[in-house]
């Protein structure tokens, strides 16, 4: 290797620098250096990556799926550890409102010691729904720590095309 090599300017004129040996301590270093700017500034491009996608669930605690047909909308709601008297869905300004609320109370006297704990969670979601649903007709039930909710369609949601006859003037 020349010292002319190690000249910063140089690759400002066109010509490349000279390649380094793997084993070179340096560019070992170097390298090194870069793969952690790269995992940091990575962070910034997609701040939540590291995160489990039950983090970033719109800070509801609901994760859902939705499916639409022509003739209904129906929603699937996990809410594992609810019980089913615990769940609330209403369907108020055009969306469907799911919430629950838990509580739990536990206190165990024994062998010289006493444990007290008590919690309290609730969840929300709120998700729009399209026109032409025909609220009175939903049915929602549950099983296994999963809501599902099917709302119908209007007739005339349900035709999807409507012909428009043209007249001569």
């Amino acid at each position: 290797m020349r010292v002319t090599d190690l000249i910063p300017w140089k690759s400002a004129r066109g010509l490349e620098p000279a390649a380094r040996s793997e084993r070179d301590p340096i560019a070992a270093l170097q390298n090194d250096v870069n793969r952690a700017f790269d995992e940091f500034l990575g962070l910034f491009e997609m701040p939540f990556s590291g995160f489990p996608a039950s983090f970033l669930d719109n800070g509801s605690g609901i994760q859902v799926d939705i499916a639409e047909t022509d003739k209904e909308v129906k929603v699937s709601a996990e809410l594992p550890g609810t019980d089913d008297a615990d769940i609330d869905v209403k369907v108020s300004d055009g969306a469907l409102i799911i919430s629950s609320e838990k509580k739990t109370d536990r206190e165990i006297d024994e062998n010289g010691y006493i444990l007290r704990e008590r919690g309290f969670g609730r969840v929300e979601r709120v998700l729009p729904l399209p026109d032409g649903i025909d609220a009175d007709a939903a049915k929602a039930s549950f099983k296994t720590g999963v809501l599902t909710v099917t709302i119908p369609k209007v007739a005339e949601a349900q035709s999807g095309a409507k012909r428009i006859p043209v007249q001569s003037n």
